[in-house]
């Protein structure tokens, strides 16, 4: 009698560690890490972007929040994960109809998915690390630069002006 009260203490004890350690697993698999960023990045919530970045790059938020905040009305979403050259890349898709340069806001509507790289973090945590991201942001950036003041006539034209 004594020894099935023991099993099942024991069984039970097994289930319950099983069960927190995949609620562990799945909370922080690059799926839910990518749509936490996601979220986070739309909010401009700095506290919650730090938890989600690997400790070294906790001082790079600041500047990714001021590129932020020149999308005035920004959204995002997962675009998708992928593995590109032996690395998990998390693709947020950035929609934005307005940006703000000083005291300007200039009507420029355009999208991009911005690459953030994933890595592992204490064994099954996943962090963004900003520092490998950066890279990958710059040609991005880039991209929807030029794709943006494409669709755009009057910043063409005004960008003519001070190519002169």
């Amino acid at each position: 009698m004594r020894k099935g009260k023991t099993t099942a203490v024991l069984g039970s004890i097994l289930v319950v560690v099983v069960v927190a350690v995949g609620v562990i697993i799945f909370l922080n698999s690059p799926q839910m890490v990518a749509q936490k960023w996601a979220d986070a990045l739309a909010r401009r919530d700095e506290a919650a972007i730090k938890k989600l970045v690997v400790a070294k790059d906790r001082e790079r938020v600041s500047g990714l929040l001021s590129v932020a905040g020149m999308l005035v009305d920004m959204s995002t979403q997962v675009a998708g994960i992928e593995d590109q050259q032996g690395q998990k890349i998390a693709r947020i898709s950035v929609n934005f109809s307005q940006v703000k340069f000083g005291g300007l806001n200039l009507s420029m509507k355009g999208n991009m998915n911005l690459p953030f790289v994933l890595v592992r973090d204490r064994l099954i945590l996943w962090r963004v690390d900003l520092e490998k991201s950066e890279p990958f942001i710059r040609d991005e950036l880039k991209r929807a630069t030029v794709e943006a003041i494409k669709q755009n006539p009057a910043l063409q034209t005004l960008l003519q002006f001070f190519m002169r």
